[in-house]
């Protein structure tokens, strides 16, 4: 039977100390497909930034943008931004005071802020940073992603209202989708798939919408607990061959 796997990135298709993929885990991509499945990404990632991952892999569908993105066979189906008047609103009421933020606006691995010292107060350096003291985020069109100079302790300081958000860092919100699953929808719906054909592999928070009861759901060894709670299987840690060992015990490979 023709399955449809779609595997998280970072803590699952990369070991999460190093950030790089095991060739075990290039090895169980390349044998599922040689198999005839169908492989995709499914990350929280810019779609950009996914696609890159994704070729180096031999991948060429990609759910990204934590499910508000979807690419198909290399084809981009769609591709959209957080609710632009709910990002309006939460940059509103936290801008000019005590946490400076940025913003991602194009499908590319940049952000944008009016703040001098915004890389003074983030640790990540992942996006490049353009800093321009006279940007104005209400003449945007689109917001793909909206960064936080905040800490955890300080998270009720920030009005997210119906936003969702995960941790980049212990300093850094991240304002991103969080329905991965949207976009596996999308791909059954395009494909007429059962849902006993769907395989999910994760590791952190932002993959829990896609561990679905209906779904084969796999966590790896390294996932954070309430995930491996919702999951139907728990393999070894990504960095100690965790989705070939999966793959191998269930016959996938």
């Amino acid at each position: 039977m023709k399955r449809y796997f779609f595997f998280d990135i970072d803590g699952t298709l990369t070991t999460p100390l190093t950030a790089d993929y095991p060739d075990s885990a290039r090895e169980a991509v390349r044998r599922l497909q040689e198999k005839g499945n169908f492989v995709a990404i499914a990350s929280g990632r810019l779609q950009a930034d996914a696609v890159d991952v994704a070729e180096e892999l031999g991948i060429d569908s990609v759910i990204s943008d934590g499910g508000n993105g979807v690419t198909c066979r290399g084809k981009i189906l769609y591709h959209e931004g957080l609710p632009l008047e709910a990002c309006f609103r939460l940059l509103g009421e936290i801008d000019g005071k005590k946490h400076p933020w940025a913003v991602t606006t194009e499908n590319k691995k940049r952000r944008k802020t009016k703040y001098d010292d915004y890389l003074e107060r983030v640790t990540d350096r992942y996006y490049e940073t353009v800093v321009d003291s006279r940007y104005d985020y209400r003449r945007e069109e689109q917001i793909y992603k909206i960064f936080i100079a905040c800490a955890k302790r300080e998270v009720k300081e920030i009005p997210l209202h119906t936003l969702p958000h995960v941790w980049l860092t212990k300093g850094t919100m991240l304002v991103e989708p969080v329905h991965k699953e949207r976009g596996i929808f999308e791909i059954m719906k395009r494909y007429n798939v059962s849902d006993d054909r769907i395989v999910v592999f994760g590791d952190g928070l932002n993959d829990c919408s896609m561990f679905r009861p209906e779904w084969m759901t796999v966590a790896m060894g390294n996932a954070k607990p309430v995930l491996k709670k919702k999951a139907k299987y728990i393999t070894d840690d990504a960095d100690d061959d965790g989705i070939y060992n999966a793959c191998r015990h269930f016959g996938w490979i």
